[in-house]
């Protein structure tokens, strides 16, 4: 049964990746799934609770796990970033590229529009901001990172910096943007390690 469920909420992800959470034909996805619409309804009251379960159950995991890992990150916290985003540029899907980061494209899409993904996307926003900003805050405590750095601004620079990166190469159809981003986005967090 919890697979039926767990398939329903991959494959809606995959469609709302490729035509956005609007776009999303919910009777495509149950006719390519093979099961019926009662199935479907037995798991979900209709497109906008799928839509906030595919945040929570498929996004949010996806995104905090990666961001999540600084916590337990025993190096230099600034080399504890640069290793969380060259694992992300590593392990980057090419459909991140083709179609754009599925996080971003919903907040585009969703977070002006409804108030429930506008709060579960902002929870994502606002979880991997806290783990930079929290890797950042513990390095100038521990005196390895400058203490006239910003943690909080550093934090929203990192991601502002990321999800344009997924923007811009979403745009040319090309990983180049993103990897020269993330690139001097390293650059620029080795400019925060305390000198000695």
């Amino acid at each position: 049964m919890k697979d039926t469920r767990r398939q329903i909420l991959e494959k809606n992800y995959e469609a709302i990746h490729e035509h956005g959470f609007q776009g999303l034909r919910t009777d495509q996805v149950i006719k390519e799934l093979g099961i019926t619409k009662g199935a479907f309804y037995h798991y979900f009251s209709g497109k906008q609770e799928l839509g906030y379960c595919v945040v929570d159950e498929v996004i949010a995991p996806r995104y905090l796990d990666h961001w999540n890992q600084l916590y337990s990150y025993v190096g230099h916290p600034v080399e504890g970033i640069i290793e969380r985003l060259m694992a992300l540029r590593r392990d980057i899907p090419p459909e991140n590229i083709r179609l754009g980061c599925p996080l971003n494209n919903l907040i585009q899409e969703m977070a002006p529009l409804d108030e429930g993904f506008q709060q579960r996307l902002n929870r994502i926003a606002r979880g991997m901001h806290l783990a930079i900003h929290d890797a950042l805050a513990r390095g100038q405590k521990a005196r390895l990172v400058d203490p006239d750095a910003d943690p909080e601004k550093a934090a929203f620079f990192v991601l502002s910096t990321l999800e344009g990166a997924f923007g811009i190469s979403k745009s040319f159809q090309n990983r180049k943007p993103f990897d020269a981003s993330v690139e001097l986005l390293i650059n620029y967090l080795r400019t925060l390690k305390k000198s000695a």
